[in-house]
């Protein structure tokens, strides 16, 4: 065997743990750059929903989910990233889970039911082979969110909410419960 057919073998076996090391550290920093993604658009759209209602009530909050959060996730839906939020009970019909949103929402419903912890329950999906990666974070309900997604609503909030969303799902929530999840999507072809 020649000197150039050993350099071939060699490389030939290392090549799976090159590749290997490398798809684990493509992870991490997409899993760091979705986190940051998530991150902001829900740190915009408390700022903006907390100003909205001191500004003019409570049902001000409605059109900031309604618009800005919209708006915030284009955004931030640049070169390849699509940012949104999604849930099991959408009040945005444009905003339901696909089957792997569906399924990471459900694993994180069992999770809380486990005791884990909300920020123990991210989602990670990579696809190498088509070149897409998927993270989602849990959305937890906090007092803000019971004023139009908790179980009794204002008669303006729910007046609001029936002419925005004639088909809403997404009341009936208690402090702590999981309301949804950002969901963010690379991919890499785009």
């Amino acid at each position: 065997m020649t000197k150039l057919s050993k350099v071939w073998i060699a490389v030939a076996c290392l090549l799976p743990a090159l590749t290997t090391v490398a798809g684990q550290l493509t992870q991490a920093e997409f899993t760091s750059q979705a986190k940051q993604k998530a991150m902001q658009l829900g740190k915009t759209l408390k700022m903006n929903l907390q100003a909205a209602v001191k500004e003019g009530g409570l049902t001000n909050g409605v059109n900031v989910c309604k618009d800005i959060a919209p708006a915030v996730a284009a955004e931030l839906s640049t070169d390849g990233w699509q940012v949104g939020r999604t849930a099991l009970k959408v009040r945005n019909p444009s905003n339901q889970p696909d089957s792997w949103e569906q399924t990471s929402l459900m694993t994180m419903v069992k999770g809380l039911e486990e005791g884990l912890k909300p920020g123990s329950l991210t989602q990670v999906s990579m696809d190498d082979e088509a070149g897409q990666y998927r993270f989602m974070a849990p959305i937890m309900t906090d007092s803000l969110c019971l004023n139009c997604h908790g179980a009794e609503l204002a008669p303006a909030v729910q007046a609001e909410i029936n002419q925005q969303y004639p088909h809403d799902q997404a009341t009936g929530f208690a402090a702590g419960d999981l309301r949804g999840a950002f969901t963010v999507t690379y991919n890499s072809e785009e």
